[in-house]
């Protein structure tokens, strides 16, 4: 099980980068301001920097403390580093919240380039120890277990920029969101978003706990499969003779 989960992320998730790639270039077309705030540009700009890190404010239409790469962003989003980026400051009035954009974006990008490199230097040490999970370093194991929600952090992530990035919009410049927002009362709202939150609760709790189960007493399980199997093996049996 741990060869095919190793084998499958360290072959896929370069091919969802690559995916991504292909969106954010697609995005970068037709929502430009997404990218914008994505990418904490406020002015339009030639070689655009790649931000590492930034305060974006959105009063003053800058970002405070900014550490980036110079060029980096406009090589990524155009594949030249002296392309130019349409900045924030092109779109008054169509501008989304840049700080929860451009923060969701990058734990997105950060937490699947850590699973990138999780998962290759997983299995090469896999590959070294001849896929004995028992021979690997209790440390890698202890990060692999906490790897175990990654992929839904990112997703998250990537869903605040995809709905949080095309406001003040509902059908991107078409319909603006405050021109068809609920008359439903703000307690009915709550109450429906209450209860969501409270049954996926419970779906996580459960599924952790199973995950638990199934870590700490792996005995069990395995009898439990092999007597399923069993069972449906003599039930199979009993079909056959009763049509002969």
């Amino acid at each position: 099980m741990l060869r095919v989960g190793l084998t499958l992320a360290a072959l896929l998730i370069p091919l969802q980068i690559f995916v991504g790639d292909l969106h954010g270039l697609n995005t970068l077309e037709h929502q430009p301001q997404k990218v914008a705030a994505m990418e904490g540009v406020w002015e339009t700009q030639r070689g655009a920097p790649l931000l590492l890190f930034a305060i974006p404010d959105q009063a003053s239409r800058s970002n405070l403390a900014a550490i980036g790469i110079p060029k980096l962003a406009s090589f990524i989003l155009k594949h030249d580093v002296d392309a130019e980026i349409r900045g924030l400051n092109d779109f008054p009035g169509a501008r989304p919240p840049v700080a929860m954009v451009f923060w969701s974006f990058r734990v997105m990008v950060g937490v699947g380039m850590l699973m990138l490199a999780v998962s290759w230097v997983s299995l090469w040490l896999a590959w070294r120890r001849r896929w004995q999970p028992e021979r690997l370093p209790r440390l890698l194991l202890w990060v692999l277990a906490g790897m175990t929600f990654s992929g839904w952090v990112a997703t998250v992530a990537g869903w605040y920029v995809t709905e949080i990035g095309r406001q003040p919009f509902v059908v991107f410049g078409l319909v603006r969101t405050a021109d068809v927002a609920s008359t439903v009362p703000a307690p009915m709202i709550a109450l429906t978003l209450a209860l969501y939150v409270t049954v996926y609760l419970a779906l996580l709790v459960a599924y952790v706990a199973v995950l638990k189960y199934m870590a700490e007493k792996p005995e069990d399980v395995i009898q439990a499969d092999a007597l399923e199997r069993a069972q449906g093996r003599a039930a199979e049996a009993l079909v056959e003779g009763g049509r002969s």
